[in-house]
């Protein structure tokens, strides 16, 4: 101590920076254990964790030693005395760069654990959290300054509504994103519709969504029209649907209970219909030059180009049994009667 007590002022701030420096690389070895340790553990979320919270202790100890070097030299410089008045809250906004961090870190674990979680919430609810952390030290520190909260939350509510008439229609794209978020009638990656677009949804972000159409155009939707229009979600089907109308000729008319009978019977053992769902097969319409029968059925597959491949080999099928009785498939034609 009474080595200490015969130091000038320079002497002690050089031995707190050494103090610092061996600290600083203490904590870094100590660190780097930690991590080799925790990349042996099955659970990764403590490899994220320990990633948010290296950067700000570090910076944590150099700021210990710039706080008393600064109160070892504030009798010499008085101007100090402001400063340490403003770096008192220094290890607020370090802390709070650790939270903030850490949130980040555990929403990039929680977006590579599982493929199957809705990302676009995570990213959202973690947003939310950041904003709520960041509004509560704002107001923390306005009140360590000598900000009246009252004042500040009156005037932000008087503000709000504001706000609310001015950017009415940014606050309804705003909410309409947390609806979709909530209600989560499609995400990111599925292919949608409506009257007005459709294509593949790439983003979905506070104020609008961005969709690529098929012709590979970018799409940008105010989030607030999702609520006012009905969106069908297609990539999100069951089954694909098979629904057509094959006609044949008015002279074949003997064959038709046949052909329908052995469409539906080749329609209920064939292994790529779902048989689970409706199937039907009737004689349903004389038409001007045909008489029509209908075909309602599902595929297993909801892959594109395997229902088209299974619709192809259905429908030649269907072609096969309509030729095997002698029956043709209809064309337009026309009968003129000439009188003599």
């Amino acid at each position: 101590m009474e080595f200490l007590q015969n130091l000038n002022l320079y002497q002690t701030a050089g031995i707190l920076f050494a103090i610092a420096l061996v600290t600083h690389i203490a904590l870094k070895l100590l660190l780097r254990k930690l991590v080799l340790h925790a990349s042996k553990t099955k659970n990764q979320l403590d490899d994220y964790l320990i990633k948010s919270i290296s950067a700000p202790l570090k910076v944590l100890v150099w700021f210990v030693w710039i706080y008393f070097s600064i109160n070892l030299f504030k009798k010499e410089f008085s101007s100090l005395e402001q400063v340490i008045g403003y770096i008192d809250i220094a290890p607020i906004f370090i802390f709070t760069w650790g939270i903030l961090r850490a949130i980040s870190n555990t929403e990039a674990y929680l977006l590579s654990r599982n493929a199957n979680i809705n990302k676009d919430s995570i990213r959202m609810v973690t947003r939310l959290v950041k904003i709520l952390i960041i509004v509560s030290i704002a107001l923390g520190i306005a009140q360590h300054f000598g900000f009246s909260i009252s004042s500040l939350l009156t005037f932000g509510g008087v503000g709000g509504v504001v706000m609310g008439f001015a950017a009415k229609d940014m606050l309804s794209n705003i909410f309409g994103g947390l609806l979709l978020q909530m209600d989560r009638p499609f995400s990111v990656g599925d292919w949608i519709r409506s009257d007005k677009f459709e294509g593949i949804v790439e983003k979905i972000g506070w104020r609008m969504t961005r969709i690529r159409t098929f012709s590979k155009n970018p799409v940008y939707i105010p989030n607030s029209i999702f609520a006012s229009i009905p969106i069908e979600t297609p990539s999100r089907m069951t089954n694909r649907r098979i629904n057509e109308i094959i006609g044949i000729r008015y002279d074949d008319i003997a064959q038709m209970p046949i052909i329908v009978e052995e469409v539906e019977m080749m329609l209920k053992t064939h292994k790529e219909i779902d048989q689970s769902e409706p199937l039907r097969v009737f004689f349903n319409y004389f038409n001007a030059s045909s008489l029509d029968f209908n075909i309602y059925a599902f595929t297993e597959t909801v892959n594109k180009n395997e229902y088209q491949q299974v619709k192809q080999r259905i429908l030649l099928s269907i072609a096969d049994i309509i030729t095997k009785h002698g029956a043709e498939i209809a064309y337009p034609t026309q009968t003129l009667h000439i009188q003599k």
